[in-house]
């Protein structure tokens, strides 16, 4: 018996919409602020514009950061 999990149907819809409108190619992190420069935004998760954290508190504080912006964006909705 195969107990891996069966393919989700949505992350098929994902990957033909992302064929279809995203770029040609594989895209690199570092390259989206250049190829979409008309979209790109940076989120600053800790205070001070500070990039990495370096304690518990600090991971703390992202990941409640994360989770309010992720419950609000998608209170409801599907997500993958």
């Amino acid at each position: 018996m195969n107990d891996a999990p069966l393919p989700d149907p949505g992350h098929e819809r994902l990957t033909r919409l992302w064929h279809a409108h995203g770029p040609a190619g594989p895209m690199l992190p570092w390259e989206l602020k250049t190829v979409y420069g008309d979209r790109w935004v940076r989120f600053h998760s800790l205070p001070e514009s500070k990039r990495y954290a370096e304690d518990e508190a600090e991971y703390a504080v992202l990941l409640n950061r994360y989770n309010t912006v992720l419950d609000d964006l998608f209170s409801g909705g599907r997500t993958w």
